[in-house]
């Protein structure tokens, strides 16, 4: 008997060991209790005695749990670094000293050595050119360049065309994805945005080397002939008058004066601004990216008219020019209305020479009925598609067009007015402040009309040849004209054949 009784007992227990071992698992043990603490919080209760008692509350303190974190730190980029070939046009290839104004005038090593100093990592190699005309000139040596591969940042006139053509970086996303990168030239970045293969608006490049193209007066000259100074936004009637009353022996010396003069080897800008105030257009950029160029329009023929009868207010040479009368800036200077002056030739001596600006005296080219008259000058520094330092190429870029360094280098060797904002201009060239006629000076391109696609293309020397033509007697304005239309449309359709 009591053996069936420790047998039952023993399987009970058994039993109740694998019951436990099979059950539910065991119930975590409950989160820690907050941490309680109590404190004695003075409040001023209000009651029939108006007596301060103090409270006890009690408060519940939660744990605070700091929890590990990874962080993660990644490795520093390092700066583009390498070559970047540059092509640079119309820099002095060493340091000289300026024979009218006596300055030391800075070679184009000085601005690789300013560039370096500022971005040790990076090569830049400038390849310098001169600006030259017809087969020698700037065109034909930047075409070779680009199509050979030779550089990756171009100083290029002719942006528009070399982008339509597919030669140039669109510079958009760099600009977007550059946190550093900043609009210092306003407006005027938008002037080289343009039609490309695939997109129709496209960055080719940003301002670089300004300008303007004014219109000056001998104001002693004017004196001397007793006619009234031009006004400060001239007309073609005025000049006109003003240039026929001064061409012949002055009254004062006996010398003989020249009332007008003209750029013959550039007298296509001339001649533009004189058709726009004549209300002619040249054409426009169709939604291909093709060009629709309207030289011979009664417009035009109105212009060509005028300029062939002022050729004879004019002194002997104009038409073989390619820069200012001779005397310009001296005493001795026969012609009494300069149009067309460059920075390059007026600005610096300006500067250097005080009284000058008093006797040369600048105003705005002519207007058009919009407002507008004058060639855009700022050129544009652009970055080649084929190049292989594209993250250099673009630190270069900025620094040669947006640095107040370099744009005051542009001003101290050439004459170049910065194209950065006013602010920084002073900043760089505080002695442009206080010319004479600062205004017309700093305010010209703000008035220019917007840049020519075609400016540094084909259809442009078309209508060179033939102005030249006009001039000469060779050819009668409305030839002329009928000239440069056909050879300007063969080229065009040439080249849209080539695209196709």
């Amino acid at each position: 008997m009591k053996s069936r009784i420790w047998l039952s007992f023993a399987a009970l227990l058994i039993a109740s060991f694998v019951l436990i071992q099979c059950g539910t698992p065991a119930t975590p043990p409950p989160p820690a209790p907050p941490v309680i603490q109590t404190v004695v919080v003075q409040q001023t209760v209000v009651n029939t005695v108006k007596e301060t008692v103090a409270v006890p509350q009690t408060v519940a303190v939660p744990q605070t749990v700091v929890a590990e974190k990874t962080v993660v730190v990644e490795p520093t980029k390092a700066p583009p670094s390498g070559v970047v070939k540059v092509l640079l046009i119309g820099k002095p290839d060493e340091d000289s000293i300026d024979q009218v104004t006596g300055k030391p005038v800075p070679g184009v090593q000085q601005l690789k050595k300013m560039f370096e100093e500022k971005y040790p990592t990076i090569d830049m190699q400038i390849i310098n050119i001169p600006w030259g005309s017809g087969a020698t000139g700037y065109g034909p040596k930047t075409e070779t360049m680009i199509q050979a591969q030779e550089a990756c940042v171009y100083h290029m006139p002719g942006a528009f065309d070399y982008g339509r053509r597919g030669y140039l970086q669109n510079l958009d996303d760099f600009i977007k994805n550059d946190p550093d990168f900043k609009n210092v030239w306003g407006d005027n970045l938008a002037q080289w945005r343009g039609w490309g293969p695939g997109n129709p608006d496209n960055q080719w490049g940003l301002p670089y080397s300004g300008g303007n193209r004014v219109i000056h007066y001998d104001a002693k000259l004017f004196e001397d002939w007793g006619v009234e100074p031009l006004s400060l936004h001239p007309t073609l009637q005025e000049i006109e008058e003003k240039a026929a009353k001064m061409t012949g022996k002055n009254p004062k010396t006996g010398e003989q004066n020249y009332g007008y003069w003209y750029q013959g080897k550039y007298i296509n800008w001339q001649f533009q601004v004189i058709a726009h105030a004549f209300g002619a257009t040249w054409g426009k950029v169709n939604d291909d990216g093709t060009w629709t160029i309207n030289w011979n329009t009664p417009e035009y023929l109105k212009a060509l008219e005028w300029l062939v009868k002022m050729n004879k207010y004019a002194p002997p040479g104009a038409l073989a020019a390619d820069a200012m009368p001779d005397g310009f800036l001296t005493d001795q200077n026969v012609v009494a209305i300069i149009p067309e002056g460059e920075t390059g030739y007026y600005l610096q001596p300006f500067v250097s020479t005080p009284g000058l600006d008093k006797r040369f005296r600048t105003v705005y080219n002519i207007q058009g009925p919009d407002g507008k008259g004058g060639l855009f000058i700022a050129d544009p520094i652009t970055m080649a598609a084929s190049c292989p330092n594209k993250d250099a190429a673009w630190v270069v870029m900025k620094w040669l067009a947006g640095s107040v360094e370099s744009q005051k280098y542009n001003f101290d060797s050439g004459g170049n007015l910065p194209v950065i904002d006013a602010k920084l201009t002073m900043e760089a060239i505080p002695e442009l402040g206080k010319l004479t006629d600062a205004q017309a000076i700093l305010d010209q391109n703000a008035h220019a009309e917007k840049r020519y696609p075609w400016a540094s293309s084909q259809p442009r020397f078309s209508l060179q040849t033939a102005i030249e033509a006009a001039l000469a007697g060779t050819l009668t304005p409305q030839q002329a004209l009928e000239q440069a239309q056909k050879e300007t449309d063969d080229w065009l359709k040439q080249q849209q054949q080539a695209s196709q």
